[in-house]
């Protein structure tokens, strides 16, 4: 079982990937290119701290374990391509960009892929193998909507008088990918429970049992709470106060990641993805 200190460089890295997969909602000729240079070296930031987190905590240990020097691998790639792209918003190559952002996609899916079916206990075909990945993606997807569309919203305090379009875009992605992630787990325990492994019924038993808490609290402030500030936001716009939706953003973010937090405590201590 992996320790909480590995779940919680998964998030890191999730927030990374999630948010490049967010800027490619975000529409590129509709906002000034200074806001895709600063969120793009936010996100890339958020990836480097869980490669370099990674070499600090295991250290030599992961030059033994090749599923874990694979997982590095695949995470260096993804910098490297995140990082080219972070370089080519400095110029007018749009053909290269458009490559290394492809590119970066790819790599940053592999990773969450790679990331997730190191904390499952089954066989490797066998439903787990779906979930986790499934799991890790929307989480991702998440953490990304919500922290670009946090500092969209911020961008339009320093340019007030820019299109509304592109908040209420990524308003939308925020809101589709809270929708997406809350299925997920109403479904995630019926499909575990009848067609998971033994190990994992045994893991879902004890959760139940040993943490009922950790997982309420992770799904109320998660998915319930930003459910709410969903509705205040879109209010907000109507008026519309781009900065009164930016301030809900800020409680919606944190809510998310709180709540992603727990989610990786859960992970830690019972290898479930909530």
């Amino acid at each position: 079982m992996r320790p909480f200190a590995h779940s919680f460089l998964v998030l890191l890295q999730q927030v990374a990937v999630g948010g490049l997969f967010a800027l490619a909602a975000a529409p590129f000729h509709e906002l000034e290119r200074g806001f895709f240079k600063s969120t793009a070296a936010v996100l890339f930031l958020f990836g480097l701290l869980s490669v370099w987190g990674q070499i600090e905590i295991y250290g030599a240990a992961l030059w033994k374990a090749p599923d874990g020097l694979l997982e590095l691998a695949v995470q260096a790639a993804f910098l490297v391509c995140f990082g080219l792209y972070l370089f080519s918003l400095w110029g007018e190559r749009v053909y290269f960009r458009a490559r290394v952002f492809s590119l970066a996609l790819f790599a940053g899916l592999g990773s969450l892929v790679l990331n997730s079916l190191n904390f499952h206990r089954a066989p490797l075909w066998s439903i787990e193998s779906l979930l986790y990945p499934l799991s890790f993606f929307v989480s991702a997807l998440l953490l990304g909507a919500v922290t670009v569309g946090m500092l969209i919203g911020h961008w339009y305090l320093i340019d007030a008088g820019q299109s509304l379009a592109p908040l209420i875009r990524m308003f939308r992605f925020f809101v589709a990918s809270l929708v997406l992630q809350t299925a997920f787990l109403l479904v995630f325990p019926p499909l575990l429970y009848f067609l998971g492994s033994p190990a994992s019924l045994e893991s879902m038993t004890r959760l139940l049992s040993e943490h009922p808490i950790l997982l309420a609290a992770r799904l109320t402030v998660a998915q319930g709470a930003p459910l709410v500030i969903s509705y205040m936001i879109w209010r907000t716009l109507k008026i519309p106060h781009t900065m009164a939706a930016t301030g809900l953003f800020y409680v919606a973010m944190l809510g998310v990641f709180v709540g992603e937090i727990l989610g990786r405590q859960i992970l830690a201590l019972t290898a479930l993805p909530f």
